[in-house]
């Protein structure tokens, strides 16, 4: 499965060079909607689904949460495309970072809002995309102290 997603993650890292190209020339740019994720891999769940917290089992919310935004995830690899760093070497990034955790709505809002960390489309200052910890945002918030503790996908 993972071979899956790199490969993916490799055509998505064309793409954004592709976009970012046009973007230069003054054309105009395409496929950087955060939902290009939900396309590649379809469903997304089955290929970057990694696990579930334990307080979704005892709720009817639940919501399926990239750990590392999508466009979080698309700005990254834009940034690298500008560097002296491969495709492939972005693409193992991409992979390494797409990741899906079910949680409950509740932990959304916490995770999303200015009632919580307020990190909906950001991870959290100093993290980086090259050696950071795909959970950090997930761990700023508490809804988890360490990914071992999710729980599996059923």
């Amino acid at each position: 499965m993972e071979e899956e997603v790199y490969k993916t993650a490799l055509l998505l890292v064309n793409l954004f060079e592709i976009n970012a190209n046009r973007k230069k020339n003054g054309l105009e740019s395409t496929g950087r909607h955060s939902r290009i994720f939900q396309y590649a891999l379809h469903p997304e769940i089955s290929f970057v689904g990694y696990g579930k917290t334990k307080e979704t089992l005892n709720s009817s919310l639940i919501h399926p949460e990239h750990v590392v935004p999508c466009t979080v995830l698309i700005s990254e690899c834009t940034r690298l495309l500008e560097s002296d760093m491969t495709k492939e070497e972005i693409a193992s990034l991409l992979t390494k970072h797409w990741k899906i955790v079910y949680i409950t709505k509740e932990q959304a809002t916490f995770l999303d809002t200015k009632k919580g960390i307020c990190l909906k489309h950001s991870m959290p200052k100093g993290w980086s995309f090259e050696n950071g910890d795909t959970f950090a945002r997930l761990k700023l918030a508490n809804i988890i102290q360490d990914e071992k503790e999710l729980l599996p996908l059923d």
